[in-house]
C-alpha cells in the first residue's frame, strides 16, 4: 500500500509495529495482532500468518511493543508478558525457547516496555531500567556484549522512558537527560561518531 488504509474504525488506544508483524490495543483493553507468525509473535498458539487482526487477549492490556520476531505487552496491573522468538532470551524467562502463547515475564511493577530486533527493555515503577536478549552490539547497556535470557538491571532509578531500535536503545531520565547505547552505525547514537 502506498497510501493509508483503515484497519479499525475506532477505539484503538495503543499501537506497535515490529519487523513483520503489528500489534494494537483497543479501549476495552483487548490485544490484537496480525502479520508474520512463524515463531509465534502473534501469540495465538499457532505459527500461521494472519492478514487480518486476531484477538489475543480479551481485556486488561495497556501497552504493546513489537520486536523483530517477538512481542511484549503490559497489563494494567503491571504484569509484563511476552511471546514469539526467544533465541537470544529476549522473552526474559531464563530460556531460549520460543513461545506461541503469552508467557509471564515480570509479575508486577512494570510501567513501560520496548522491543528491539532481538532484545527487550522495560522500566519498573521505581524508575529502574531492565533489559534482556541479544547484546551483540551492547544494546542492553550493561557494559558488555553478552546476551542474557533473564532481565538485567541497567539503571537503578530515574528512568521515565525507553525506546529500542534494531540494535540500539535510547532512554530518558527524570532530569531530562537522553542516553543511548548499542550499534553506532550511521551515527544513530548521536555522540558524534559512527563506530
Amino acid at each position: 500500500r502506498s497510501s493509508p488504509v483503515e484497519i479499525v474504525s475506532s477505539g484503538v488506544t495503543a499501537i506497535s509495529a515490529g519487523d513483520s508483524h503489528s500489534l494494537f490495543v483497543k479501549d476495552d483493553g483487548s490485544l490484537w495482532a496480525m502479520g508474520y507468525n512463524l515463531y509465534g509473535a502473534l501469540g495465538d498458539d499457532t505459527t500461521n500468518n494472519s492478514s487480518t487482526p486476531l484477538e489475543i487477549v480479551s481485556s486488561g492490556v495497556s501497552a504493546v511493543a513489537a520486536g523483530g520476531l517477538h512481542s511484549l505487552f503490559l497489563t494494567t496491573d503491571g504484569v509484563l508478558w511476552g511471546m514469539g522468538f526467544n533465541g537470544y532470551g529476549q522473552l526474559g524467562d531464563g530460556t531460549t525457547m520460543d513461545s506461541l502463547i503469552p508467557i509471564e515475564i515480570m509479575s508486577s511493577g512494570v510501567v513501560a516496555i520496548t522491543a528491539g530486533y532481538q532484545f527487550s527493555h522495560f522500566i519498573m515503577d521505581d524508575g529502574s531500567l531492565w533489559a534482556m536478549g541479544d547484546n551483540s552490539f551492547g544494546a542492553l547497556g550493561d557494559g558488555t556484549t553478552t546476551s542474557s535470557s533473564t532481565p538485567v538491571q541497567i539503571v537503578t532509578d530515574s528512568v521515565v522512558a525507553v525506546e529500542a531500535g534494531d540494535y540500539h536503545t535510547f532512554f530518558l531520565t527524570s532530569g531530562g537527560a537522553l542516553k543511548s547505547m548499542g550499534d553506532k552505525g550511521h551515527g544513530k547514537l548521536g555522540d558524534g561518531t559512527d563506530t
